[in-house]
């Protein structure tokens, strides 16, 4: 190997080695502050980016002819990069987007909506799933929207269930659809309808084309999935034409009830307060608040006849708390 060679190489093994020795990404799930998901989003697409123009400047630069390595390396290096991002978009999912998901009826109200008997074991099945646009322009978001059950015979109290979002691209030149990436989001969950809601940011730099988001949730053995398509293209909506986010403006059916998610401020009534992952009693306790304090409510739920509200605590965590404890304000 020249010396040549190993000007080129050098640089591209450091830039590797620093690459892979940056800080971990937060994990799917934690509650980020605007700066630090942008923060996380910028070190996650440099990760993968730099490996694609990385992979592209050393193959540009062997392959290269005695005379032009250098000029072959800064090619392979931007076509790398170009490629690249689509799949750095896949990889960082997990700061890209969010899933959150909550009951909205428990087991006896679901078997009952469904017809379900115990005869028919461990059930799960996604009832929808949808993409609020659909056709979206780079830089903008889509709101995600479903809802789906887990069910089994008595005496099964709670079950661990996995939701995966996977993005896909079309490839044009092969017919076909690539996966990009996907990310998990693991729950306890008792049994019965669960409603998911989240966003899904578009970089301002992804391809223009077509992509595919799939919701997969898997509980007790058994899975199900369903899959919207979404077109990235330069002049079209830059997010959902409602505005603001899922939780603050969608609503759903529990029975003949509407529930109704509009924004508004919650006051503590009670000397202390747990707030819980999700709103059950028996869920895990995230904060402790207390009494006067006021809260911005951006969902609330009926669960068992008990309203919950979902409240934004003050570094940005979202849990829920029990209606009997707080006081709306109007």
């Amino acid at each position: 190997m020249n010396s040549r060679s190993i000007r080129i190489i050098v640089p591209i093994v450091l830039m590797a080695f620093i690459l892979s020795s940056c800080a971990p990404l937060p994990p799917p799930g934690t509650a980020l502050t605007d700066e630090e998901r942008a923060s996380a989003r910028k070190t996650c697409i440099a990760r993968y980016t730099a490996a694609g123009a990385v992979g592209g400047a050393l193959i540009g630069g062997l392959l290269g002819s005695k005379g032009a390595k250098w000029e072959m390396a800064a090619i392979g290096a931007a076509a790398g990069g170009t490629l690249a991002f689509a799949i750095a978009w896949g990889h960082c999912l997990s700061v890209y987007s969010d899933l959150r998901s909550y009951p909205v009826a428990g087991a006896r109200e679901t078997a009952q909506n469904i017809g379900y008997t115990p005869a028919q074991g461990n059930v799960t099945k996604i009832e929808n799933f949808s993409l609020n646009p659909d056709g979206v322009a780079p830089g903008g978001r889509v709101q995600m929207s479903g809802a789906y059950y887990v069910m089994a015979p008595e005496g099964t109290q709670e079950v661990k269930v996995t939701e995966t979002r996977t993005l896909h691209y079309f490839d044009p030149s092969g017919s076909n659809w690539k996966e990009l990436g996907s990310v998990d989001n693991e729950i306890t969950s008792a049994l019965g309808t669960r409603r998911a809601e989240g966003n899904f940011d578009i970089p301002s730099d992804v391809p223009e084309g077509k992509y595919k988001v799939t919701l997969k949730v898997s509980a007790q053995g058994k899975e199900d999935l369903a899959s919207q398509e979404l077109t990235v293209r330069k002049g079209l909506a830059m997010g959902p034409a409602s505005g603001g986010t899922g939780y603050q403006q969608a609503a759903y059916q529990e029975g003949s009830k509407s529930v109704d998610k509009k924004v508004r401020s919650v006051e503590v009534l009670s000397k202390t307060l747990n707030v819980r992952k999700e709103p059950s009693s028996k869920s895990e306790i995230i904060a402790n608040i207390k009494q006067a304090e006021i809260f911005q409510a951006v969902n609330d739920t009926m669960v068992d006849q008990n309203k919950w509200f979902m409240i934004r605590l003050d570094d940005g965590t979202e849990g829920w708390v029990s209606g009997k404890n707080v006081r709306v304000l109007d």
